[in-house]
């Protein structure tokens, strides 16, 4: 274990975030830098639209894909540690072999949390569901899911999937009887004491007439990171999940729909953490061994980054710079979320923005990331270059 100190980091990290401001990376962002054993540094800036108030360290950030580790892969940790599902697990367990086309029989839950599952990366499901009432979209989606044709074998070759992550979050609804919503309550928020974590359920239309262009949501006092102004929906996203197709899906889905804080974010990857460097504890919803398991890359691609629902650090380019060690595991989020933990170097950092605000075409995060987290690093008492 490292014990780090920030040196004055404050000049550094002020200057970049004010020229990211003035470039028009984000309206609005937080980070925070925590240690094995404390938080040492939390900072916001920026306003949480163009023109509006400021970002704070209450105001709730739509988390993206970080839904995937930190929602459906951690619920599927915390099943494999109670034996309710087993990672060699084919989707066979799960529906008739009769439904099932062949390709598909022999996807494991471990393909589809280690992206290789030979299912393709995204399409757009929503342009057909939106014409469909929303009690019905979620039978008519995994229908969909089950027979999009792979793009290779299963086990063979990883490509990051969306699609796969859907179809998780599917197989956990089904497994426990709850929606992933409840169940992300119940399992994950609730015992570690999360209250800055939650889904946003959209009380959308049930009639095809009703389109995209149902009434936005009432105003809530939860201060929220506005999204884009969404040329689909014809309104500025605000505590909306940004996703089309989790909105469709209601607002809840195995691979988008989270919305939090950074605080929020650390605490979950705090509790794993602890696990992952310790000996089981009664508290702690997984196991150490089903942690471990999830954050090594099993090697079925070896060409791949991935581990189990998280990332690793791509050789050359990576958002997480130049300092993170190889054994550090991560996620990003289309909106512009992101995480790193460090686990040689004890170093986690939590970057939260609203980067597609107002519009996804820009792309100057790509850019910003690797250079904040190399000013972080460089901020850091001990770091070791990679």
């Amino acid at each position: 274990m490292r014990e780090h100190r920030l040196k004055a980091p404050t000049t550094r990290l002020e200057s970049l975030f004010a020229a990211a401001l003035r470039e028009g990376v984000f309206s609005g962002a937080t980070l925070l830098v925590a240690g094995s054993r404390e938080v040492f540094f939390q900072k916001t800036w920026g306003t949480a639209c163009l023109g509006g108030p400021p970002v704070t360290e209450e105001t709730r950030f739509d988390l993206a894909s970080l839904t995937k580790p930190l929602v459906t892969a951690a619920l599927c940790m915390v099943g494999v540690s109670a034996g309710t599902l087993a990672l060699d697990d084919p989707l066979s367990r799960f529906f008739p072999a009769s439904l099932l086309p062949r390709d598909k029989r022999e996807i494991t839950l471990c393909h589809l949390l280690n992206h290789c599952s030979g299912l393709p990366a995204y399409e757009p499901f929503y342009r057909e569901l939106i014409a469909h009432p929303l009690v019905r979209r979620r039978d008519l989606l995994l229908a969909r899911l089950i027979d999009t044709p792979l793009l290779s074998p299963p086990g063979k070759t990883c490509l990051y999937s969306d699609l796969g992550f859907l179809l998780l979050g599917f197989l956990l609804e089904d497994v426990e009887g709850r929606s992933l919503d409840c169940l992300a309550r119940v399992k994950l928020f609730a015992p570690l004491d999360i209250d800055t974590f939650q889904f946003n359920p959209l009380q959308v239309g049930t009639t095809p007439s009703d389109g995209p262009n149902f009434a936005a949501p009432a105003l809530s006092p939860i201060p929220y990171a506005a999204t884009e102004q969404c040329p689909w929906r014809s309104r500025l996203l605000l505590g909306e999940v940004h996703d089309e197709n989790a909105y469709c899906l209601g607002g809840v889905a195995g691979h988008a729909g989270l919305f939090g804080t950074a605080r929020g974010v650390h605490l979950l990857l705090a509790s794993l953490w602890d696990t992952f460097r310790s000996a089981d504890t009664v508290a702690a919803p997984w196991s150490s061994d089903v942690v471990r398991t999830f954050w090594e890359k099993p090697g079925m691609d070896p060409c791949s980054t991935w581990a189990l629902g998280f990332d690793t650090p791509s050789q050359g380019q990576s958002s997480a710079g130049k300092y993170f060690s190889p054994r550090s595991i991560g996620h990003l989020g289309f909106t512009g979320t992101s995480f790193w933990l460090d686990l040689d170097q004890d170093v986690l950092v939590v970057l939260l923005t609203n980067r597609v605000h107002p519009s996804r075409l820009n792309e100057k995060l790509k850019t910003f990331r690797p250079l904040l987290h190399n000013t972080v690093m460089e901020s850091l008492d001990v770091h070791t270059r990679h």
